[in-house]
């Protein structure tokens, strides 16, 4: 660390801060012969004193001057050498016996080039999480994330070199080669795995709805590959799999394997008779010498309904908002949407669950008589109010909503989400990406909703939180309505699949408002809901739950119990989290398979319970394939000048490193500036200095 003394005035005043010491001190000493005469004749002492004198009176003109110290210290960082280790089943697959000696040169390795870099290790499979376990239980591969990942988290930082150990195998995301192509760091892979074609069949691929209707025939294409099995004829069953029964046998075809390189795709269909869950198992039959057994059999599940949700929009005029609802809605197999215009409409609502108005009413079509029908009829409404709406008949229309403002002119309002909202909730990363989303366009005016409305989303205008509602629901008698208080939201669907490469932000948001809406009143004073019915086995399962009192209001006060049961009978108890005025659950990972879950809860005199099902389906994207593929990593190693490398020659990683002589410490200079006044180590300087001149004095005689 160096230091240095600066001041705000000029240097040269420092003359003056010693003459004035040397003044002071002349003056006191220079013609008093006290201390001459009471020391016996010794000017020693009095040039002492005087030398005291002298120094505390320059120090303290001095920092009269306001002088400061800057400090400058200098930090040293090491350059940053990532490692990053696939993590997933395949990896396990591929290694065999070698895992033990991998994990050994692995961490050689990362101990071998912490002596000059500063090494960050990472898994890779699902998602890129700091440290490495060797566990190799990740369900997927997603290399181009785990990429894009490291390029962010060392953005801007000395980032030298990643190293990839992996089999090339990705079933998620895009070809890690795309993402690296602007990394500037060096990547070196180590390919491990088999390249080389094994002796094995699969079922590669299951083509089918997770959604059918009872009594109706539902398909599904299975697509079968072989290699090296030419001349081999198996078995492909279908079975329904039931807790406490045998399975039972659906559909069953021959298959004779034509060449050493067989692929072929199978259709076959199966009757839905049953409401609920049902789960299949598709297999064929083992031969021997296969690679691997597990990608003989998938697992599925279909969520057989007694009938599908009907969905109609009524518009003023073609709008872009249009086609984002109905791609919205139509994501979600339970619901099906119908379109029609308000000058030509001749549906029936008595069809459909919901009646969506966009722009409706409007000065050209008050559409008096849908309004009448759907009241008659108890139907949900959801308002979409735009630049076509009429102020005063919407009014009219409902009572959840007073706008008082102008119809020709409007706000660009971006969305924040109401913390007290508990009709449903929305996903940690939906309230996130609601945050970053375009604005809409809304009136311009006040917007005053009914106390007993609920307000999903807020109003927020030129960066300014209001309280005016831009998504709210109210509910009048048994008859539920919502409100949209501006258009735009085909841009929110454009920029969430922009960010999140997606649309599920949006597609949550809609379908959540559609399944609160078109389901009827429910009185229950216990509820407990599940996001889906069908879950993979990498999704942690969660539930949200509400509680009513006697007076219909919302309360969380009592503790609520779940028990989850399995069809192989074990039991998984918890309980729920209290947020706000509701309860959620998050119950985490559970095996494959079917499940039924029961909720309780005691309030005041009275215990409620509720009850439902689920399942848990297989991801088996790492059983699909069990051939390496090295010529992903020799194309990220070769075009960003590193080199691949392979089990037994991990070790020469670290000298390739060194020997490049491209990866440099980076030093660091910061400065911090202090007052000199604030120094302690000067105050007791000055004090010591008056001090002795004080003590002389008085051990001489002086006063």
């Amino acid at each position: 660390m160096n230091a240095g003394l600066s001041f705000q005035y000029p240097a040269w005043f420092l003359i003056f801060c010693v003459l004035l010491g040397a003044l002071y001190a002349l003056l006191l000493y220079y013609n008093d012969k006290t201390f001459d005469e009471k020391a016996g004749g010794s000017k020693i002492r009095t040039a002492a004193m005087a030398s005291f004198r002298f120094l505390a009176v320059t120090i303290l003109a001095v920092l009269l001057l306001s002088p400061f110290i800057r400090n400058r210290s200098t930090q040293k960082f090491k350059p940053i050498v990532a490692i990053v280790i696939d993590n997933s089943e395949s990896i396990k697959n591929g290694l065999g016996k070698d895992t033990t000696e991998y994990k050994k040169k692995i961490n050689a390795l990362a101990d071998k080039l912490s002596a000059k870099y500063e090494v960050a290790e990472f898994s890779a499979g699902d998602q890129l999480r700091k440290g490495v376990d060797f566990s190799f239980k990740d369900k997927s591969t997603d290399l181009s994330s785990a990429v894009d990942e490291i390029n962010d988290l060392y953005y801007n930082q000395n980032l030298g070199a990643v190293i990839i150990a992996s089999d090339g195998i990705y079933n998620r995301g895009i070809n890690p080669v795309y993402s690296a192509a602007k990394s500037a760091y060096s990547i070196y892979t180590i390919a491990l795995g088999d390249t080389s074609i094994q002796k094995d069949q699969k079922l590669s691929n299951v083509y089918y709805n997770n959604i059918a209707y009872l009594n109706d025939q539902f398909g599904l294409r299975v697509d079968v590959e072989a290699n090296n099995y030419s001349g081999k004829t198996v078995k492909l069953s279908i079975h329904e799999i039931e807790a406490g029964t045998e399975p039972k046998l659906m559909v069953q075809r021959d298959i004779t394997y034509s060449s050493d390189n067989f692929f072929q795709s199978v259709d076959l269909t199966l009757p839905a008779n049953k409401v609920g869950i049902a789960h299949y198992r598709i297999s064929l039959a083992n031969l021997e010498g296969e690679a691997s057994y597990k990608n003989n059999v998938r697992d599925i599940f279909v969520e057989i309904m007694d009938g599908r949700q009907k969905i109609l929009l009524v518009a003023n005029s073609p709008h872009p908002d249009i086609f984002a609802f109905r791609s919205a809605i139509e994501s979600n197999k339970n619901y099906q949407m119908d379109v029609e215009y308000a000058e030509t409409f001749s549906r029936k609502l008595n069809d459909y669950n919901l009646v969506i108005l966009h722009q409706l009413p409007s000065a050209s079509n008050k559409v008096s008589n849908i309004l009448k029908e759907a009241r008659d009829l108890k139907k949900p409404l959801l308002f979409v109010l735009g630049s076509e709406t009429s102020i005063p008949d919407f009014q009219q229309a409902q009572n959840g909503l007073i706008i008082k403002g102008s119809s020709d002119k409007f706000n660009e309002v971006t969305a924040t989400v109401a913390k007290d909202f508990s009709l449903f909730t929305l996903s940690d990363k939906t309230i996130q990406t609601i945050a970053k989303l375009p604005p809409m366009y809304c009136f311009f005016g006040n917007f005053t909703p009914n106390p007993s409305s609920k307000v999903l989303l807020h109003q927020k205008i030129n960066n300014v939180e209001t309280d005016f509602p831009l998504w709210l629901f109210n509910e009048t008698g048994d008859t539920k309505f919502g409100v949209i208080c501006g258009e735009g939201l085909w841009r929110w669907r454009f920029y969430d699949n922009m960010i999140n490469k997606n649309q599920d932000a949006t597609n949550e948001l809609i379908n959540k408002t559609i399944q609160y809406l078109s389901v009827k009143t429910d009185k229950r004073p216990f509820r407990v809901n599940l996001q889906k019915n069908i879950f993979q086995d990498n999704e942690a399962i969660t539930f949200d739950a509400q509680l009513y009192n006697a007076n219909f209001e919302l309360v969380n006060t009592p503790d609520v119990d779940m028990k989850i049961k399995g069809e192989d009978g074990k039991e998984y108890t918890y309980k729920f989290n209290k947020s706000d005025n509701a309860y959620n659950l998050n119950a985490g990972f559970l095996p494959v398979g079917s499940y039924s879950y029961t909720a309780s809860v005691k309030l005041g005199n009275g215990e409620y319970t509720a009850s439902g099902k689920f399942s848990v389906s297989p991801l088996q994207l790492e059983e699909m394939r069990t051939r390496a593929d090295h010529q992903v990593l020799f194309q990220l190693a070769s075009q960003h000048n590193g080199q691949m490398h392979h089990l037994n020659d991990i070790e020469k990683i670290s000298d390739e490193i060194d020997s490049k002589n491209q990866l440099k410490p980076i030093l660091y200079d910061s400065f911090i500036t202090e007052n000199a006044i604030n120094l302690k180590w000067i105050f007791f300087l000055i004090l010591a200095l008056i001090s002795a001149e004080w003590f002389m004095r008085k051990y001489l005689g002086g006063y």
